[in-house]
Order: structure tokens, then sequence, then C-alpha cells
């Protein structure tokens, strides 16, 4: 560069001399135009894609940052975690906000953004410069909306499918369950045994609760979770990760019919005009646990009464005693014994 486009005759007054003609070696890092928007090279989508990404969605990705000259910044896989984000709501930058949209789960793609959307004229202060334009390749692993609800794919069913699963049903099933990239959680299979639940009780997942209603013995689907009606946030330590989506597929492989709802135990047939005299088989004027026990496992043996499957019997028979024993005494009077259709609704029956 001559001095007459440098620093002239006068130099600059300390490091430069008049009339020095001066050479710079130039590495150009970056640059962008302030009416830059953001650039997106897709990478890899999947075949299929039933939804995209939307304003509202919560997503789980993974990404490299790095800036236009391939220095390394950050990465979410150095900490072994997804980055998990609401999209559109200003939680990250707004280029990144605006990259995430219309992305589909499996999708990767390369977000480029100028500094006006990302870190500005000061950058974060540490990894990032002033000014920076950033690249972030990222991997999709999956999102929701706070919105939605279970998916349901069947894809057998039986020719005769007529009793299907309802609250209060024990069923039993097998399952494999994953993530959404195809990432395998668990397997009923590997333990070589079914899964046995009764529907509505809390045992599982509201969302598995949801999922195996109203199938069939030997019909298969797909049951898509969202984390709201999965394992939340916190997701289940070494096992399933906060906020994430999971995908169970799932074969009935049994169900037993529960009784109505709100009842333990159900008479088969016409109760004897008697029964407290016929469980007080001692005849001393009350009834005693284990006469009480005895009975009831008579009735279910020989089938004239039953219990709600899936549960702890000799528990239920305790619950059923300790409900009819109204003062806590341990026996049961003919004074406290009373059947379903005599009690006050604030009272279980027997």
């Amino acid at each position: 560069m001559p001095p007459s486009l440098g620093y002239g005759e006068n130099g600059d007054g300390s490091d430069i001399p008049g009339q020095a003609s001066l050479v710079f070696d130039v590495v150009l890092l970056d640059l962008h135009n302030p009416k830059d928007g953001i650039t997106v090279e897709k990478l890899g989508v999947p075949e299929t894609c039933q939804r995209q990404s939307k304003v509202g969605d919560f997503i789980r990705y993974h990404y490299n940052g790095t800036l236009m000259d391939g220095t390394f910044f950050d990465s979410s896989y150095s900490r072994k975690r997804t980055y998990d984000t609401y999209i559109g709501k200003g939680y990250v930058i707004a280029g990144m906000d605006e990259g995430l949209l219309g992305v589909c789960v499996g999708e990767k793609r390369r977000i480029t953004i100028p500094p006006h959307l990302a870190y500005g004229e000061e950058g974060t202060g540490t990894e990032i410069p002033g000014s920076a334009v950033l690249i972030f390749d990222i991997d999709v692993i999956d999102f929701h909306n706070p919105s939605d609800t279970v998916e349901i794919t069947t894809f057998f069913k039986p020719s005769k499918c007529d009793v299907l699963s309802k609250k209060g049903d024990f069923v039993k099933y097998h399952y494999n369950a994953s993530l959404m990239d195809g990432t395998l959680i668990d397997s009923t299979h590997s333990y070589g045994k079914t899964y046995n639940v009764v529907l509505g009780s809390g045992q599982v997942v509201l969302g598995m609760d949801m999922g195996l209603k109203d199938m069939c013995i030997g019909e298969k689907r797909t049951v898509v979770i969202p984390p709201h009606l999965g394992y939340g946030e916190r997701g289940v330590e070494g096992e399933v990760p906060g906020s994430a989506v999971l995908v169970f597929d799932i074969e009935m492989i049994d169900l037993e019919e529960g009784l109505p709802d709100g009842y333990m135990f159900v008479w088969n047939s016409d109760i004897t005009p008697d029964l407290f005299t016929e469980m007080d088989k001692n005849l001393d004027g009350h009834v005693d646990p284990v006469e009480f026990s005895n009975y009831i496992n008579h009735q279910v043996v020989t089938g004239k009464g039953k219990l709600a499957p899936g549960f702890d019997a000799g528990k239920i028979i305790d619950n059923m005693f300790s409900n009819q024993d109204r003062n806590s005494d341990g026996k049961i009077t003919a004074d406290e014994f009373k059947l379903k259709d005599e009690e006050t609704k604030e009272h279980d029956e027997l």
C-alpha cells in the first residue's frame, strides 16, 4: 500500500513513519451485511416427515457451534445431553429461534446466523467474539407441543376383535420402547415376560394408560407419548431423558375383564339371605379376620364371587375387613356388617 493510500507524509506519529509503504497480510474471518437474514442448509431430511416444528413447540436437539473460520465454541454433545427449548418464544437467540422452525424429527441442518440475530457487537465475552457470524450444525431429536395428546397407530388387528380393553381391566402386553430417533430404551421381550397392569389404576404413565385402551387380544399398535403424558421434564435417570417423546410398539397378549368402577369385589351369584351367619363359622357372634378371609376366598374359588384382577388379593380382603370393622376392634359384629346397597356414600362396601 503506497503512502498516498496509507498514512501519507506524516505517518501516524508513532509506529508508522512518514512516506512509508505498508504491507498487510489479511485473513478474512467472516463478513455480513446488516440486512442479512439467516441461511439454512439442509444436510439430511428423513424420508417421511409427518409434522414440521412450529412456534410454541418444545424441541430437543444436538448442535455443534463454530465460527466461520471453523473455530469451535460450543457443543451439546460435549455435555452428553440435548439442548431443550421452546421455539419462537425468545428463549434462544433470534436466529436460532427462526432456524428451528419447519424442521422434521431426525432432520439435520446447518444454520448460519449473522451477529445482529445472534450475540451482536459484544459477543459473549468469552468464546464468541463481537460481531461474529455463527454456524450451528443441528440434529433434531424430537419435538412436541404442550397441547399434544397420545398418537395411536394400529398396524394389526385380529379379524375377531369383540372384547376391547377398558378401565379396570387387567391386561398383559409386550412392548418395545424407544425415543423418536430410534434409541431403544426398554423391551419386555428382553425379560421374557409380559408387562401386566390394571388400566386406569395409575400403574403406568398416563399416556400408556390411554394407549392401551380399546385394544383386543392380539392387536398391535404404535403409541407415541409426549412427555407431559410420559415421564415429564425430569425423565428417568439413566433411562429416559427429560422432556423426551416416547414411542411404544405394543402387542396385547391377554386381558381379564375388571370390575365396575369403584368395586374391588363383586358377587357372581345370589347372596345368601343370612350372609353374616354363614361367615361366622364358630357361631360366636362375630367374624374375625381368618373367618372373613376364608369365606371370601372360598367364594372366589367356587366362582360365586370375584376380586378385582391385577391387585393383591390379600390386601383387598384386608381392606374389605377393615371397612366392615367400623370400630376397629379386630372383629365384625352383625350390627357393623353391611352390604353395598345398605352403605352410605361415605363408606365402602363389602
